[in-house]
């Protein structure tokens, strides 16, 4: 009896899910019946020429892949923005990173520039104090 049990729950398992893609194709037919609405309603009085045709010369398959194909080209062109921001901000964060590397190994040789004089000066004094004391042998 648990076996059927296990065997059923694993059947229902596999056939749930897909509530996104019917999610998104609910919204795409809802997009494809609002823009074919949408061309109809306000297309007609705006003398929209498409091929040299008028939106009443059209086929109402022409029309509904015109929608389609103008929506896919708003969902490609939307997922092109977003790849190029992410790409604008991954440049931005690369040039934040090699600014603070620039600004680290610059404060590095301006701190050699400054400092080296007086740690040669002191360099030489130590040599000096070394040389003038007895030798131990």
């Amino acid at each position: 009896m648990e076996e059927l049990d296990t065997v059923g729950a694993m059947e229902t398992e596999r056939r749930g899910g897909g509530g996104l893609w019917k999610a998104l194709l609910f919204l795409m037919i809802l997009a494809v019946v609002g823009g074919t609405f949408a061309v109809y309603h306000f297309g007609a009085d705006a003398n929209i020429m498409i091929n040299g045709e008028t939106i009443d010369d059209l086929q109402p398959w022409e029309v509904v892949g015109g929608v389609i194909l103008g929506i896919l080209g708003l969902i490609v062109g939307l997922i092109g923005g977003v790849v190029g921001i992410l790409i604008g901000l991954g440049a931005a964060l690369l040039a934040i990173a090699l600014a603070f590397i620039g600004v680290a190994g610059s404060l590095f040789i301006v701190t050699g520039i400054v400092l080296g004089p007086f740690l040669l000066i002191a360099l030489v004094i130590l040599m000096i104090r070394r040389s003038q004391r007895p030798e131990v042998i």
